[in-house]
């Protein structure tokens, strides 16, 4: 997959023209232009690039509730964060990536649904997520790891921590 193609899907089809092209000039060049000396890779400065670039389509925030008010504002009509769905500390956060999970199920039907995705790399604690169309996560997150850059959902993530959690458990 081209990094065009990538970058249009990870904006629903709305990065397009000299914009896209933009972008995609400079994730090209990220690794030459990384000025910064934490930047410890190729991989590390293509993550950066796209963060930056597609700053507009990214809700960013290192608490949940923040970010869930990020996702609820890309929508006309969508819930208030479900605190309630968190308060149990045995199960942490996978609850409510549960719920989100099936309320972006529910929208953009006619495309498939949506999906919440995240990029690592950032360098700070900040969870940095897009929402994207659900039949295009699985071609986004192979894409970028050929780039050496790590997208994944949240949902399977917190899967596997609750899992590896459940098999640490007596019984």
């Amino acid at each position: 997959m081209l990094l065009s193609e990538l970058l249009t899907r990870m904006t629903c089809g709305d990065l397009e023209g000299e914009e896209l092209d933009d972008a995609v000039t400079a994730i090209t060049n990220a690794p030459a232009n990384a000025d910064e000396e934490w930047v410890t890779s190729d991989a590390h400065a293509y993550a950066l690039e796209i963060i930056d670039q597609l700053g507009g389509y990214i809700a960013s925030s290192d608490k949940i509730d923040e970010l869930h008010e990020q996702i609820q504002d890309m929508f006309d009509d969508f819930p208030d964060f479900p605190y309630e769905l968190v308060e149990d500390r045995e199960r942490g956060v996978l609850p409510y990536y549960e719920w989100l999970d099936g309320e972006l199920a529910q929208r953009a039907v006619e495309e498939g649904g949506y999906d919440l995705i995240w990029i690592e790399g950032s360098g700070t604690d900040n969870m940095d997520a897009l929402i994207v169309y659900r039949r295009d996560t699985a071609d986004i997150i192979q894409a970028a790891a050929l780039m050496g850059v790590t997208i994944e959902r949240p949902l399977t993530y917190f899967r596997g921590v609750q899992a590896q959690i459940d098999a640490q458990k007596p019984g």
